[in-house]
């Protein structure tokens, strides 16, 4: 009996020690080298490398509240916004800054701001400056991203400020058109 309590203590902490994760320090690195990775290959415009670092089945939640399953649906949105006839967006900067990150044996969360920019193909320009979130898994022997979130603030962005300028431009211009049309009226009237 005292043989086999020996044996399952051995057994219980070689099979711990094999399944330990990697040390915080390399995973860590992994993870900053993935991090370049994806910078890198973003920078460049290549759609292809940057899906190389995202799991397959990733989930990709982009600024205008469109949801990506999978690497397939993540080139499919790339293509669709920065390429062809109808692109929407001519072009995008962005300087990621990881404020915080979480590392959890063999999964990691990482955070911070984009620093994007958009230029919309009508010359509309945009300063994100997004934030996001990303989860992160060892998978094999490599770390993938397997779920991306960016987001803007809601209430004070570029995209609601332009929606402010443009509708307060519609309403000074119909305001002034109707304060016309009332002068011209009016204006007949009193010569009738």
């Amino acid at each position: 009996m005292k043989t086999l309590s020996i044996l399952l203590v051995v057994v219980s902490t070689v099979t711990g020690i094999a399944q330990q994760p990697a040390a915080p320090d390399e995973a860590a690195a992994a993870i900053d080298a993935l991090r370049d990775g994806l910078v890198e290959s973003f920078t460049r415009g290549d759609i292809e490398g940057l899906l190389k670092h995202l799991a397959p089945d990733v989930l990709v939640t982009w600024q205008n509240g469109e949801l990506c399953r999978g690497r397939e649906e993540v080139r499919a949105f790339h293509n669709r916004m920065m390429n062809g006839d109808k692109k929407i967006v001519r072009e995008v900067k962005s300087a990621p800054e990881v404020l915080g990150r979480q590392l959890h044996g063999d999964w990691a969360v990482s955070w911070g701001n984009l620093n994007d920019h958009f230029l919309l193909m009508d010359g509309t320009d945009l300063p994100f400056n997004s934030v996001f979130t990303a989860t992160i898994s060892k998978q094999g022997d490599q770390w993938l991203v397997t779920a991306f979130h960016a987001s803007i603030n809601a209430f004070e962005n570029p995209v609601v400020r332009l929606a402010v300028r443009k509708s307060a431009l519609w309403v000074g211009v119909g305001t002034g058109v109707l304060a016309l049309l009332v002068g011209f009226f009016v204006g007949r009237k009193r010569r009738a």
